[in-house]
């Protein structure tokens, strides 16, 4: 029997065929903001496109739309490591797109990544950002439409869950990220501090499902 892929080397097709509703959804949200913030001479930086959903979306409609990865199936047009520096890209971005990339680095690169993602962007240039959570949730589509999140503690909402935590006491995470909110070691409060600390001010966040998403500004 042939092993999987590694994380690293699947093809889009692949990210492709492995799309959920949940996924739709925080496209669904970052694509809108992009739209809303980004305008038709603008250009995007976009750091491990995955599926290429968003890319495929907005690209036609913005000035231009680069993508740094680490997989040479994805075709970035910069094939690199987010925590090198990358000097060509210095203050050339209004936007830089990382939606569920951070955690597959160890917590203590976060602030690294996030300075990186900083020094691409130009002053007052919005970057879009993904988290994974702990969190259980509840997603209801409302007779008009919008979508509302409600979120429950980790092990409240299944009895593998609860078996995990209360008896075993452990949190489940995905076995290709290093780290997620709380998975017992990493708040919400950690992931904001390293936000000041590298050069952002929060201009909005949202719960999702299954991730955190916010819209952060670079300071000048």
């Amino acid at each position: 029997m042939s092993s999987p892929p590694d994380q690293f080397s699947l093809t889009q097709r692949q990210y492709l065929a492995g799309l959920d509703f949940f996924t739709w959804t925080r496209h669904f949200h970052v694509l809108k903001d992009l739209l809303a913030h980004v305008g038709s001479d603008g250009a995007v930086f976009e750091v491990g496109t995955g599926d290429g959903v968003l890319r495929r979306c907005l690209e036609p409609f913005v000035g231009g739309y680069t993508v740094m990865d680490l997989n040479p199936h994805l075709k970035p047009e910069v094939l690199g490591n987010l925590l090198e520096p990358q000097p060509q890209l210095a203050g050339r971005f209004d936007a830089a797109v990382c939606t569920e990339v951070l955690e597959h680095l160890p917590f203590a690169d976060f602030p690294r990544a996030l300075a990186q993602l900083a020094a691409v962007l130009k002053p007052g240039g919005r970057l879009f950002l993904t988290v994974p959570h702990r969190k259980g949730h509840l997603l209801v589509v409302s007779p008009r439409q919008r979508l509302r999140t409600w979120r429950f503690p980790f092990g409240t909402t299944s009895l593998s869950e609860a078996y995990n935590r209360f008896v075993r006491r452990r949190i489940w995470i995905d076995p290709n990220h290093c780290w997620e909110i709380g998975d017992g070691t990493v708040t919400r409060a950690r992931v904001e501090a390293a936000f000041a600390a590298t050069g952002f001010e929060t201009e909005s966040f949202l719960p999702l499902p299954y991730c955190d998403y916010w819209v952060l500004v670079r300071r000048s």
